[in-house]
């Protein structure tokens, strides 16, 4: 964001009026109080790069300095939080603590403490006003840190103090805190120039933590035109692949029914293609009652018969050279052996039967099985 353009919104305690700064081409370009900065300025909108800095009221966020020279600055800065929450009287719980980024263990780290619920109602003010701030900065520190005493500003109607290691509003009840040290009043003009400065270095910003801004990225167009580009050309790769494996299966599939064909010649001179030639041969192999139709079939509904009577076992299969299937039954009973047999002529086979008995008194069947 740049402070090109920008508006600065302060909050005053209790009902009164907030005050606003707009700022255009990196210069204040018009003040005022009330949320009419929109009319003001003669815009409809903010800019939609316009910067939003919130000013909180002075009173209601304490300011503590602690210093940790000893520690890393990152263990510094969590301790300092730490010890903010831990000397305030409400529960840790009820409190939000900012820290600054302050990256020199030799001076002390400023911790921002104030209530959620305040937080809460400063950001819902704002967003019922259209406005999400980018930057919460506690007002005292819009002040200079003075090399003595103390200086003295005003803004949005509140005095406040800032001293070297603390920052308070001037009120009677901290007269105690400033004692006898030198009192400097800083312009109107100091504290705004610091305003301005705070839009690209904020001193502390209390959009942090829970309530750091959810900034939405844009989108990258020409993230989104690579990710298209990219995706097309694994599509283009997978799809030539593919046909490349089709073509290989393709060619392997002619060579093998070209060379089916070339041996299919052998016996059928007159053959034109692999398919025609298997319909032929089979039809040749049928004729003669050998081939797969002559076996297979016969061998395959004797089977399926079989299954219908659990009586029958089968003790011997094979195969004679015309194709017709012999096979030997054994059953405990005739009637079984005929349950059998009377399933494979109703299918349409011709069966020839011999019985016999076992020693054991089974009867043996041996039949021939031919379609």
């Amino acid at each position: 964001m740049s402070v090109a353009d920008a508006l600065i919104v302060a909050l005053p305690e209790g009902v009164a009026e907030p005050h606003w700064w707009r700022i255009a081409d990196g210069a204040i370009v018009g003040r005022g109080t009330g949320a009419n900065w929109l009319a003001a300025s003669g815009l409809a909108a903010l800019p939609d790069r316009a910067s939003v800095m919130l000013v909180p009221p002075p009173a209601q966020v304490t300011l503590h300095w602690t210093s940790h020279p000893d520690m890393p600055v990152r263990q510094a800065r969590a301790a300092a939080r730490l010890g903010a929450l831990s000397s305030a009287m409400l529960p840790a719980d009820q409190l939000f603590a900012a820290t600054d980024r302050n990256d020199d263990p030799a001076r002390p780290h400023i911790v921002a403490l104030a209530s959620r619920a305040d937080m809460q109602h400063w950001l819902l003010w704002a967003q019922h006003h259209g406005l999400d701030p980018d930057i919460i900065v506690p007002a005292p520190l819009l002040l200079p840190e003075p090399e003595e005493g103390f200086a003295r500003a005003e803004l949005a109607g509140a005095m406040m103090l800032r001293g070297q290691d603390m920052a308070f509003v001037d009120e009677p009840a901290f007269d105690v805190l400033r004692g006898d040290a030198p009192v400097r009043d800083v312009p109107a003009e100091a504290v705004e120039a610091a305003m301005l400065a705070a839009l690209t270095r904020p001193p502390l910003d209390m959009r942090q933590g829970d309530f750091a801004k959810r900034v939405r990225r844009p989108l990258d167009t020409g993230l989104l035109r690579r990710i298209t580009l990219w995706s097309g050309l694994i599509l283009l790769a997978s799809l030539l692949i593919a046909l490349v494996g089709i073509g290989k299966a393709w060619m392997a599939t002619a060579d093998i029914d070209a060379q089916s064909l070339a041996t299919a010649r052998q016996i059928l001179p007159q053959a034109t293609d692999a398919i025609a030639a298997e319909a032929e041969l089979d039809a040749r192999l049928a004729a003669r009652g050998a081939g797969g139709r002559g076996f297979t079939a016969p061998a395959a509904a004797l089977l399926s018969a079989m299954q219908d009577v659990p009586g029958v076992s089968l003790t011997l299969l094979s195969r004679d050279a015309d194709g017709t299937a012999r096979a030997t039954l054994a059953g405990a009973r005739v009637e079984d052996v005929n349950g059998v047999l009377i399933a494979l002529q109703a299918a349409g086979f011709t069966v020839n039967v011999t019985s016999t008995q076992d020693p054991g008194g089974r009867t043996l069947a041996d039949i021939t099985v031919r379609s």
